[in-house]
């Protein structure tokens, strides 16, 4: 299913915003740019319009849970352009603002991710993708539950290790931390 990879820009501002459901309030022109859909195409939209397929649905159950719980969301995201090429993004996602009558709005900044980020997020999402074939979101939830368990860390402390140079050394020491606990 893949198709051509399409060029992140590490200086470009790429961003969006969305109500509770997801529905797409606004967006970057960087990210409407390599999205290749224009804003008038996304607003109104679901922010799946731009999922890609071999995207493991357990990732966004995930980054849901953390944004019902208040928190910020730490993730990586495989997504597909309009002319049907493909980008990867980091992606943070929080809680902007809530209305007088409670209903939230999140904001997510999506920037490049590393080459050894995406190496692991490839191994990951490919093995939560067949999980999930298997045996639907339940079975993909499972694995990344052992998953993360194994290396001692939750999912957000997972995937920060892979924003910055210290992935490495945070990783072995969630794992000390889990040894010795």
């Amino acid at each position: 299913m893949l198709t051509k990879e399409l060029h992140v820009d590490r200086h470009a501002s790429y961003s969006s915003s969305t109500d509770e459901n997801g529905i797409i309030i606004s967006v970057s022109t960087d990210f409407e740019n390599l999205s290749g859909y224009s804003k008038n195409e996304l607003k109104g939209k679901n922010h799946n319009i731009v999922r890609h397929p071999d995207m493991p649905r357990i990732i966004f159950k995930m980054i849901w849970d953390a944004l019902e719980r208040g928190e910020e969301s730490i993730s990586y995201v495989f997504n597909h352009a309009k002319d049907g090429g493909y980008y990867w993004l980091a992606n943070r996602t929080y809680l902007f603002s809530r209305d007088d009558q409670g209903r939230a709005r999140y904001f997510s900044y999506k920037s490049a991710m590393s080459s050894r980020a995406k190496h692991h997020m490839l191994k990951l999402y490919t093995k939560l993708l067949e999980e999930e074939k298997k045996g639907g979101i339940e079975a993909s939830e499972k694995y990344l539950t052992e998953y993360l368990e194994f290396r001692g860390v939750t999912f957000n402390e997972y995937m920060k290790t892979f924003l910055d140079n210290s992935g490495l050394v945070k990783t072995g020491f969630f794992m000390a931390r889990k040894l010795f606990s």
